[in-house]
């Protein structure tokens, strides 16, 4: 699996665990988890690839306007579907 992929697979996973902190009320693991994937898209900006980054950055965009909307379920839904698609397994 090349870099690019992995990032983003992991950027998923993380922006995954923010939708289920906030859902659950727990702050304190939402910033983590928004630390991690910021962390994450850092490490997606120098795979090589910069559409995956432009879209990592779309997707915690729309985890900041799915926040703000009251649409995290359905964010939720779709980000792990698309994460899937980049999984190894």
């Amino acid at each position: 699996m090349n870099d690019a992929k992995f990032y983003f697979a992991n950027l998923g996973a993380d922006v995954t665990r923010c939708v289920s902190a906030l859902q659950s009320g727990n702050v304190a693991r939402y910033e983590n988890s928004l630390a991690r994937a910021r962390k994450t898209l850092a490490h997606l900006r120098t795979a090589g690839r910069p559409e995956a980054y432009e879209e990592g950055l779309l997707l915690l965009s729309g985890l900041e306007y799915a926040r703000q909307s009251n649409t995290l379920q359905s964010f939720g839904i779709h980000v792990n579907a698309l994460s899937a698609t980049f999984s190894p397994l």
